[in-house]
Formats: C-alpha cells, sequence, structure tokens
C-alpha cells in the first residue's frame, strides 16, 4: 500500500530521486506531486511486469499509456518493462521499442539485453537480429556492451549447445575487453567446452 509515502524522510527523497535516474541537491525535499508521480510510475511498472508473466500483453500496453491520464511520462525502467513483457512475439516487442525509444526514451544495456533474450528464445535463435540489435546500441546509442549483453549471448550459445557460436562471443569478450562476472560463469556453466574455453581465455 503507498500509506505513509508523502511523509518520507529528506534521506528517503534523495534515495527516491536517484532510483528515478535524476541528481538532486541533498537537501531538497520531494513535493507531494513529485512523490506521487513516483509511487505512481512505481506501481504501473509492477503492474506491466505481472500482466507481461501472465501473458496479458494487451493490458500491459495499455496500463503504460494510461500513464498520460495522470499526466506523467515513462521512465526507461516502465518502458524495458513493457518491452519485456512483449518478448513472447518479438514483432510486437520491437515494435513498442521502437515507439517508445526512438524519438522519446533514452534506452539502456538491460534494455537491449531484453530484446537480445527476446530474440534468443526463439527457435531457432533469431542471431541476425541480435547483432542488429547490438549494433544499434554502439551505433546509435553509443552504449558499449558489457558482460550484461554478452551473458545473454552466452546462455543462448548453452542451451542450444551452440559451441562454435559460444566460443566466438567470447573472442568478442576479448576483443572489446570485456571481463566475465559470475553470471557468464553460471551461462555457460552446462557446457563443459564453453565453461573451459572461457576460463581459459581468460586466466580463471
Amino acid at each position: 500500500s503507498g500509506s505513509g509515502s508523502g511523509a518520507r524522510s529528506g534521506s528517503s527523497s534523495v534515495v527516491c530521486r536517484v532510483m528515478a535516474g535524476e541528481i538532486y541537491n541533498q537537501g531538497n525535499e520531494l513535493t507531494d506531486e513529485e512523490q506521487r508521480q513516483l509511487d505512481i510510475l512505481a506501481a504501473t511498472t509492477r503492474r506491466i511486469k505481472e500482466l507481461g508473466a501472465k501473458g496479458r500483453t494487451k493490458e500491459a500496453i495499455r496500463t503504460l499509456a494510461d500513464l498520460s491520464k495522470e499526466g506523467i511520462e515513462p521512465d526507461t525502467l516502465a518502458a524495458t518493462t513493457l518491452v519485456r513483457a512483449c518478448t513472447r512475439d518479438m514483432a510486437l516487442a520491437q515494435s513498442v521499442f521502437d515507439e517508445l525509444f526512438v524519438d522519446f526514451l533514452q534506452p539502456d544495456e538491460v534494455t537491449f539485453a531484453v530484446l537480445l533474450r527476446g530474440y534468443g528464445d526463439c527457435v531457432p535463435p533469431r542471431w541476425t537480429d541480435m547483432d542488429a540489435a547490438l549494433t544499434r546500441m554502439k551505433k546509435t546509442y553509443g552504449i558499449e556492451p558489457t558482460s550484461t549483453s554478452y551473458n545473454v549471448l552466452l546462455n543462448v550459445c548453452a542451451s542450444t549447445n551452440d559451441l562454435d557460436r559460444g566460443q566466438d562471443v567470447i573472442d568478442r569478450m576479448l576483443s572489446d575487453d570485456v571481463d566475465p562476472d559470475e553470471f557468464s560463469l553460471e551461462a555457460v556453466s552446462k557446457r563443459r567446452a564453453l565453461r573451459s574455453y572461457l576460463k581459459k581465455s581468460f586466466g580463471l
């Protein structure tokens, strides 16, 4: 419930504002209207996630659209959550991405990881679209891939037993100076050859 949300301390307010992706001075207080908008945005994002998990895509899209009735613009997190909710139909997910991010919002790497995961979950994985998403991420938005992106690719390679492509992904990580993290090892944990290649390549 939202009880007590209007009486948060200054330190909580600063946390809220940082979470909203904005920078404020330490002493500033949230106005009641700012707090109302943050609360509605957070509740909307949770609702979209729930609807997506249930496959209720049209309702999820409508839920984000309804923010405008409250005079609230979606943020990157809410929009990314909607893209994720639509990934059972990648044509729809890509369309939602294009509508929200091309002229309106700035995506982040997590947004693109959602697209990568969606295309990777197709049977067979849509590698051409995944490569296009990575290229767009770098060239259009200036976002360099980190292990967040590469772990999705490794996971797809491991789950489809595509060992050659998996080794190519690891080679690309090396050439891009991207170190693996704990999730990289987890992504290839079921494929001994990929796990060994990753460890050997990075001296793990």
